[in-house]
């Protein structure tokens, strides 16, 4: 017998010598004791997480892969088992925020082992949620000076916000946490302003987020006309949860959105890239909806400003020049008994020039207050009232203010048809600069 390895070659008197053979147990064998030896230690490796399960014992199996130009150049399955991946997952979720999942590049210590039946793996030892956490911030780098560079970053931003944003188009699942808040605050608010709203359904978190996102703004493109601007709003979530808002695509779709975008994702530790190239950034979905409901009552402050300097402008104007035409008659009427009598003809001749000039005069002058009185009409504030809306006055003034009202202060609101007299009990005011400034009227506002 000739051994090797361990293994013999048997030969037979009279027969030709049996060629050298392994079973597949042995060889196997063999492989797994050359490992053990080449690689008795633990190894930290960098890898992207391609699949993930874990059975009903608690063992939980994972196929690694490293890409390149997203060509998978290395794949390898790992293991964590149960008793090990209780405590890991429990570590890795505390630091990151999220659980292990699809996607993520992960670094873990490992030990190279192969088994005879299952070949060959990684025994996870151990995890780093940091490297994760810095992975994702280096991406999120490289996409803002990707968008930098190519200039869109401020893209969104440059797009003029409507007068009165009534037409809103959601991008939001319909199952996040914000978007019953969204609407109800929007649909509630104190003052019954009326707003258009229609939802487009995305995913909003989870790999296939950021595609959803793009889908939806893409079907929002296609009818721009028909919104004044578009949200996009959720509930909020961990750093990991909100990986799909720092990437390049969503990004550059918002950046060169051609509606203004408003964002109220719910994070409030850091700016995603999506909040960062958004017209305007609010941290949750009611913000956003006191953001529009604010717009309006901007709108409706300027209004009912223009008409009251407008009303007193006029009266004062129709002031003045009814004392002009009373001095001017004055002055004619005195005319005659200033001038002898030997000049009567000339007087004749200059009293119907006179005459003449004064007729022309006060007719430019009706014909100026004519307009003047039906510019007042059209601005009268019953018609103002007509429309839906309310004008509240405590002591014969306009209360623009909540501030300036004390409790119990009697106010009076005037309606389209009738009157309503209150006690303040309570009043709640809304907080500074969240207003925009605008003063320019827009046709249409009812």
């Amino acid at each position: 017998m000739l051994s090797l390895f361990g293994y013999n070659e048997i030969r037979m008197e009279g027969q030709p010598a049996e060629k050298k053979h392994y079973t597949l147990f042995e060889l196997n064998s063999i492989i797994k004791s050359v490992i053990a030896g080449s690689f008795p230690d633990a190894y930290w490796v960098a890898a992207e997480i391609a699949e993930l399960k874990c059975n009903q014992k608690g063992h939980c199996y994972i196929e690694l892969v490293e890409k390149e130009d997203e060509k998978t150049t290395a794949q390898i399955k790992a293991t964590i088992w149960a008793y090990e991946y209780r405590r890991l997952a429990s570590k890795f979720e505390k630091a990151a925020g999220e659980p292990l999942k699809l996607g993520m590049r992960v670094l873990l210590r490992a030990e190279v082992t192969f088994h005879e039946v299952y070949g060959l793996s990684l025994n996870i030892r151990d995890i780093d949620p940091a490297y994760t956490l810095g992975e994702m911030a280096r991406k999120k780098k490289e996409v803002i000076e990707r968008l930098k560079k190519e200039g869109i970053m401020e893209l969104n931003k440059s797009l003029p916000l409507p007068l009165v944003p009534q037409r809103i188009a959601v991008v939001s699942s319909p199952t996040a946490a914000g978007y019953g808040d969204f609407f109800k605050q929007l649909d509630s608010n104190p003052f019954g302003y009326r707003f258009a709203h229609v939802l487009f359904p995305a995913l909003m978190q989870g790999q296939e987020a950021e595609k959803s996102l793009i889908s939806a703004l893409e079907e929002i493109k296609l009818n721009a006309g028909d919104y004044d601007l578009a949200v996009i709003i959720r509930g909020g979530g961990s750093v990991v949860d909100l990986s799909c808002f720092d990437g390049y695509s969503i990004a550059s779709h918002i950046a060169r959105f051609p509606l203004p975008v408003v964002t109220g994702i719910g994070h409030e530790k850091d700016d995603t890239v999506a909040d960062m190239v958004a017209h305007t950034k609010m941290k949750t979905p009611t913000a956003v909806a006191e953001f529009l409901i604010s717009g309006m009552r901007s709108f409706e402050d300027k209004v009912l400003d223009i008409q009251e300097r407008t009303l007193a402008y006029t009266d004062r104007f129709l002031k003045d020049k009814r004392y002009e035409l009373g001095a001017l008659a004055q002055r004619i009427s005195f005319v005659p008994l200033r001038i002898s009598s030997l000049h009567g003809q000339r007087l004749a001749l200059l009293r119907r020039d006179l005459e003449v000039l004064a007729a022309q005069a006060l007719r430019g002058e009706d014909t100026r207050c004519s307009g003047l009185e039906q510019a007042v009409r059209h601005l009268d504030p019953l018609n103002v009232l007509r429309r839906g809306y309310s004008i509240t006055r405590h002591k014969g003034r306009v209360v623009k203010d909540a501030s300036l009202l004390k409790r119990w202060a009697v106010i009076e609101t005037r309606l389209r048809n009738g009157k309503i007299t209150s006690i303040v009990q309570e009043r709640k005011e809304t907080e500074k600069g969240e207003q925009n400034q605008t003063d320019i009227l827009l046709p249409g506002f009812e």
